[in-house]
């Protein structure tokens, strides 16, 4: 009987470190990105880059709106070989244009998603620091968790030291081809 007793004694000793709890702390990711100033001016300077593109592609889009006015206009005068080769050149030209705005949408949207993953970035380095110097064994996303106490959020502190970083978001301006 002494010796189950022993036995349990040395099993609760060996495993007592895992089973007290562990230190956990919890960020919200994305309200460091979206709320990071210097992303929010790149994004802002994005928006203005884009303004003259859409005056052009509003230029554009108005200068196809009229050629396809004077094809209906022009349809009883011409004839069918004549109307043809005008709707066709328009598809074309329509076909460019929706290839253009295409291309132009998902250039700036690659552009946020490289800004936002170089900020990820500096986030994971400030939050494995973080863990470090507070002996946090698990730091969850925001998202990955139902209920905790505010305590646990060290969403302000690694914001305070994002803040306090200088990143260099850069972006590509579009090239049309």
């Amino acid at each position: 009987m002494k010796l189950i007793y022993i036995i349990l004694f040395l099993v609760i000793n060996i495993f007592s470190s895992k089973i007290f709890s562990q230190t956990i702390a919890i960020v919200n990711v994305q309200s460091l990105i979206d709320n990071n100033k210097i992303y929010q001016k790149t994004v802002k300077d994005i928006e203005i880059n884009q303004e003259q593109y859409l005056k052009d592609f509003n230029i554009i889009e108005n200068e196809l709106i009229k050629k396809l006015n004077e094809i209906e206009e022009s349809k009883l005068i011409l004839s069918e070989e004549e109307i043809g080769k005008q709707i066709e050149n328009y598809n074309n030209q329509l076909s460019q244009f929706s290839i253009t705005i295409e291309e132009f949408n998902f250039h700036y949207q690659n552009e946020i998603i490289k800004i936002r993953e170089i900020i990820l970035k500096e986030i994971l380095k400030l939050l494995e620091k973080y863990a470090l110097e507070n002996s946090v064994d698990l730091i969850l996303d925001s998202t990955s968790y139902l209920i905790a106490s505010n305590s646990l959020d060290i969403t302000i502190d690694i914001n305070s030291e994002l803040e306090e970083l200088n990143l260099n978001l850069e972006y590509k301006d579009f090239e049309k081809n």
